[in-house]
């Protein structure tokens, strides 16, 4: 309070800020696979082995990206977080609420002068949280058995909060090692719900963080698809790769709900 006052002598009073120093070094990923001339020839009256093979190792590249992504932006290491006022278990189904801890998550970041656009949660968080009764009234009011209940979508959700962006991320891997008994899991946890501030761009456009792609060696964007030969084997080589790193900007543009889920 008067700290904007101009003084009696008339100065103004000085305010300051710290920086620091970050390492924003790209990484160069990416996997190859093999597609064999003969393979190639006995598939091509059905369909075109190189293009798919492209869009499959394209796809698990992505979801490496993802995996890295996850663990980023659920990381109570890089964010704060506050506990669901209810657990969100099945038996607090009628009164888990989660709009009092999206709005407290809401207000945490506007305390520190963000103002939130996005929400990322499971789908597996998502099924469940659509299906809570304070959710419900929250959003519609009270909806008797006699005219029928109404579906909460994403973009409603998304309404209710005046939230742009609503992220169900539905993503699964496999977890095991090559040549393992396969073990597919969600990439996205149940343990959290992530707010925040996503923005793109220059830096001084604020937000949680960006993720960086040296275009000297990766011009095409985030990902490159290359093929090149190789004779001894008689075989094509399929590659997907990428040079770039995510890296977060700004912590204080996000909020963790630890939602407790069982």
């Amino acid at each position: 309070k008067g700290a904007t006052k101009r003084n009696s002598s008339g100065t103004y009073n000085e305010t300051n800020r710290s920086h620091g120093w970050d390492n924003y070094s790209c990484e160069d990923r990416g996997l190859e696979e093999r597609v064999d001339d003969t393979k190639a020839k006995e598939m091509g009256g059905f369909f075109s082995l190189e293009k798919l093979t492209g869009k499959l190792v394209r796809r698990m590249v992505a979801l490496d990206f993802e995996v890295n992504a996850a663990a980023t932006i659920m990381s109570e290491a890089n964010f704060a977080k506050e506990d669901a006022g209810t657990a969100y278990t099945g038996a607090n189904i009628d009164t888990a609420d989660v709009p009092e801890d999206i709005d407290a998550a809401l207000e945490a970041l506007i305390a520190r002068g963000e103002a939130a656009n996005t929400i990322v949660l499971s789908l597996k968080l998502w099924n469940y949280i659509k299906r809570t009764k304070q959710l419900h009234a929250y959003v519609w009011g009270k909806i008797s058995d006699s005219t029928g209940k109404k579906q909460i979508t994403a973009s409603i959700f998304g309404e209710a909060f005046d939230i742009e962006n609503v992220h169900v991320a539905k993503g699964h891997a496999d977890t095991a090692k090559t040549k393992a008994t396969t073990s597919i899991s969600a990439i996205w946890g149940t343990s959290h719900i992530w707010v925040g501030n996503v923005q793109g761009g220059d830096f001084d456009n604020g937000g949680v963080g960006r993720t960086l792609v040296w275009e000297a060696d990766c011009p095409g964007g985030l990902y490159a698809t290359e093929t090149y030969r190789d004779a001894k084997r008689r075989s094509d080589m399929m590659r997907v790769r990428s040079n770039s790193i995510e890296k977060l900007v700004n912590k204080n543009a996000g909020q963790l709900i630890k939602t407790n889920f069982a």
